[in-house]
């Protein structure tokens, strides 16, 4: 599992089908009409359709997940 840091107002974008998980810090996440604040310890699935991106509201870590390893529970997970 990789983790991209990413340092405040940098940007990332990506086309897969996974979960982000913030490790650390705050992310803004734009993605399939959400914009969405994850924060340490937050997912979020995003899907190969749409691009998502990502910016650090302040120096932060995340990983892309694959839906796979996730429990079903995890899988069922969205922020409200």
């Amino acid at each position: 599992m990789q983790i991209t840091h990413l340092k405040t107002a940098e940007v990332f974008s990506i086309r897969a089908k996974s979960w982000i998980h913030c490790a650390a810090g705050q992310l803004w996440l734009s993605h399939d009409g959400h914009d969405v604040i994850l924060e340490r310890g937050q997912k979020w699935p995003i899907d190969d359709t749409d691009l998502a991106v990502i910016q650090a509201l302040q120096n932060s870590h995340f990983m892309l997940l694959a839906s796979e390893k996730l429990s079903p529970a995890e899988q069922n997970f969205v922020l409200a």
